[in-house]
């Protein structure tokens, strides 16, 4: 993959470790990229290891926080979908809110990652720093946070999106015509195409192609 001990390091959370090498190499080593772009701070974002992040960013300064990685994806991005509240929350106080509505490549947002990651706490986080709007922001493919959560099964993050946002983003359809019933049937979540049912009516079991719900659930 690239990495070097510095990135092995960050993603564990041995701040000695990277400091060492810092102090030893100049603070270029933690600036270098790996095979996937990602740095040290993207590392330890992703492992949620705060302490490497703080020191990552005295050495470099900020920016190494809005580094994207060769997917377009920020420390904000990793953090989200790795549920590291504190990491996105220390992101957002030092990058601004601007960075969690942030689009990677594929257009995600760091609420499309953590409802990916079912990561609850961290789309609230998003939500009451940036409005519910970043609910409803749709990916390159059209998707929303609803369609993300509803494919991964996260109840519970598509129940708050529809009690923050309304019943019509579980109805809400893609660039490819699939909704969260679609979505929740392709990958056999029973309890979220319940819940879509129960919310939206037996219709949306009909969308499309009468079968298509219950044919992808069943196969």
């Amino acid at each position: 993959d690239g990495k070097t001990c510095a990135q092995y390091a960050s993603a564990e959370g041995n701040l000695e470790v990277v400091r060492y090498v810092g102090e030893t190499c100049g603070e270029e080593v933690l600036r270098e990229k790996d095979n996937n772009g990602k740095t040290c701070a993207h590392w330890a974002s992703e492992g949620g290891q705060l302490e490497v992040l703080r020191y990552a960013v005295e050495t470099c300064g900020e920016e190494v926080l809005r580094e994207k990685d060769f997917d377009g994806r920020t420390c904000a991005h990793w953090a989200s979908l790795r549920g590291h509240l504190e990491v996105v929350r220390y992101v957002g106080e030092t990058c601004g809110e601007e960075v969690l509505r942030e689009k990677d490549n594929d257009g995600w947002t760091c609420a499309h990652w953590a409802s990916e990651g079912g990561q609850l706490e961290v789309v609230r986080y998003a939500v009451e720093t940036c409005g519910e709007e970043v609910l409803r922001e749709k990916a390159k493919h059209g998707r929303t946070c609803a369609h993300t959560a509803s494919l991964r099964g996260h109840l519970e993050v598509v129940r708050y999106v529809v009690e923050t946002c309304g019943e019509d983003v579980l109805r809400e359809k893609d660039k490819y015509g699939k909704t969260c019933a679609h979505w929740a049937s392709l990958r056999g979540h029973l309890e979220v195409l319940r819940y879509v049912v129960e919310t939206c009516g037996e219709d949306v079991l009909r969308e499309k192609d009468k079968l298509r719900c219950l044919g992808l659930l069943y196969t």
